[in-house]
């Protein structure tokens, strides 16, 4: 074989290994970009199910302070609780129909009457799954509204126009908004047909004196929202007037004369009367707490109150003829604003921590909002 021809032979081979040095590298390119997809679409899958936890975190607190919580072991606790609270399904994130979301209460830490653990898990596409747990836990006592009508088919009237029913948040006693609260509203129905009906009960001067949290296109801070139903109340009653005598004054009802004192800011107490009551137009009415009416509820002389009315009975109708202030919250099954002197319901979220925490009540009362108090993704 001539020179000539082993050189070539010998620069063919080292072609030929050229070539797969090439061949080599572009595999591992193509394998190194490859890998490299596979790991930003894992992270990326991996974000979509963090944030879907996050968000079934978010829509579970929601749903929970929508109706607020007497006792975590019995009203969010157990399955068939947390079923008609949030509901036992997986839910799909809007807009994307292959990320998801489940919550469910943690067994483990056991829940306690104010504080439980919430299990999220998110899922995204690739079987891609990420935990969040979080202990949750009473912030504050629950009103939709200065004025909440818990039941349906409300009945409404508004006479006179020197009235304020206010859902700003104030202090005991404030006669302007906390800086930086948050508003409820300032009436709130359970339906929309019934805060309709409100809206339509009051006149373009009426509608200027209910303020509070904004309503989409209507003036009045008038709405519906999901809070506690007249049989929640009265469980909410029940366990009132189940505390200690220390705690509790128990009135017959009918008409209260002369001046009357149902506990002071200092000293707040649960004063229930069992039939119609009449604040008459000579008695001076002031209290503080907790003041349940189990009737109807006419105010016609001069009353100051500081925490929660409540007013029950099929024909329950609260009338203000004198002059009254409220700050913390009425609910009341039908209302009737005849004002001839002046009244005024401001919510306080004061006040109604105040009628939460009455010395020697042995039980929660008052349905709490709740927060998120630490977390742990898994």
């Amino acid at each position: 074989m001539t020179r000539i021809a082993k050189d070539r032979g010998s620069s063919m081979v080292f072609t030929l290994l050229i070539l797969f040095a090439v061949l080599a590298l572009g595999v591992a390119g193509l394998s190194g970009a490859t890998s490299g997809l596979t790991l930003a679409n894992n992270y990326r899958t991996g974000i979509q199910a963090e944030q879907a936890a996050e968000a079934g975190l978010v829509h579970a607190v929601n749903a929970i302070n929508a109706v607020g919580v007497l006792d975590f072991t019995t009203d969010i606790a157990p399955s068939s609780s947390w079923a008609s609270t949030f509901g036992s399904s997986t839910v799909q994130m809007p807009g994307y129909s292959n990320i998801s979301y489940t919550v469910s209460p943690a067994a483990n830490p056991a829940p306690t009457v104010t504080k439980m653990w919430l299990t999220s898990v998110g899922q995204a596409p690739g079987e891609a799954t990420r935990t969040i747990s979080a202990r949750i836990g009473f912030t504050k006592p629950f009103t939709c509204g200065a004025i909440d009508l818990p039941t349906t088919g409300v009945t409404s009237r508004f006479t006179g126009n020197a009235f304020l029913v206010d859902g700003q948040d104030y202090a005991i006693g404030g006669t302007t908004p906390v800086a930086g609260s948050t508003p409820t509203l300032g009436i709130s129905s359970r339906i929309q047909a019934d805060a309709d009906g409100i809206v339509s009960q009051l006149n373009s001067t009426q509608q200027n004196n209910v303020l509070g949290m904004d309503v989409p296109d209507v003036t009045p801070s008038v709405g519906p929202c999901n809070g506690p139903d007249v049989s929640r109340i009265q469980q909410l009653v029940t366990n009132a007037i189940g505390q200690p005598t220390s705690s509790l004054l128990v009135n017959p009802g009918g008409n209260v004369t002369g001046n009357q004192v149902y506990g002071t800011v200092a000293s707040p107490q649960i004063t229930y009367f069992s039939g119609d009551t009449t604040i008459k137009a000579s008695g001076d009415v002031s209290g503080a707490g907790l003041l349940i009416v189990d009737g109807a509820l006419t105010m016609q002389g001069n009353t100051e109150f500081t925490g929660l009315i409540i007013v029950l009975g099929n024909t329950s109708i609260t009338s203000v003829t004198g002059n009254a202030t409220i700050y913390g919250a009425l609910w009341t099954t039908d209302l009737s604003l005849s004002v001839g002197g002046s009244a005024a319901v401001r919510y306080s979220t004061q006040a109604m921590e105040l009628a939460s925490a009455i010395p020697g009540v042995t039980q929660q009362i008052l349905p709490q909002k709740v927060s998120v108090l630490a977390w742990s993704q898994g």
